[in-house]
């Protein structure tokens, strides 16, 4: 009866320690999920700011804006999230990134040859990636209604800067093909060197089976 009772209470203590086991493991997934994939975001947001030094990002909401000597880019959090788990994704928003310092410049640049001061300029990239740009806060010496010049030049600016990112995303497709036609080329090249000294191994192979 002993060893009975004793065989039970092992069974119980084996079957609760393993219980306990598992429902600390279960606790320990749950725990650490989050962490480890914001410890994943983090650690590419850290790339990304090392890769664009130029760059300010603002992912902690609100919208912050630019100036003539420092960029500054809204990034959506979740657009973050999704750039560190989607090479894709990150690869395509990272090509716009590329493009903010030049575009900032170049906005200042027309604004000065206007004889426009901007207040700021804002750039904002959304959950989905979607990139807005706009100039806030502009003076302008030149005569007239005052509104309607900052409209307009709103306009223009906004006008000429998609205008450049576009120029520059056709230039570098064209270098991309060009690049690709290069390499084609180069290996069309070697098939047809492999080809030529096949045909001289043969050739010579014939001559000597002729003789033989």
């Amino acid at each position: 009866m002993l060893m009975e009772i004793t065989s039970r209470y092992n069974h119980y203590a084996n079957y609760a320690d393993s219980t306990k086991k598992s429902a600390n493991k279960t606790a320990d997934e749950k725990t650490n999920t989050p962490t480890n994939s914001k410890d994943k975001v983090q650690e590419y947001y850290e790339k990304l700011c090392k890769k664009f030094p130029h760059i300010n990002f603002n992912t902690n909401g609100g919208v912050l804006a630019s100036n003539g000597n420092k960029v500054t880019v809204n990034l959506s959090y979740d657009c973050l999230k999704k750039m560190a788990s989607d090479s894709e994704f990150a690869k395509e928003i990272e090509w716009n990134l590329s493009g903010e310092t030049a575009a900032n410049s170049m906005v200042y640049g027309w604004a000065q040859r206007d004889g426009v001061v901007l207040g700021g300029r804002t750039v904002t990239y959304d959950a989905d990636g979607n990139r807005q740009s706009s100039c806030g806060g502009m003076r302008t010496a030149n005569e007239g209604n005052e509104n309607s010049n900052i409209t307009r030049l709103q306009k223009k600016y906004k006008t000429e800067e998609e205008r450049y990112l576009k120029a520059k995303k056709k230039r570098e497709d064209k270098e991309k093909i060009d690049k690709k036609r290069a390499e084609k080329k180069i290996e069309e090249e070697k098939v047809a060197k492999r080809r030529a000294e096949k045909k001289i191994t043969e050739e010579a192979r014939i001559r000597f089976d002729i003789k033989a």
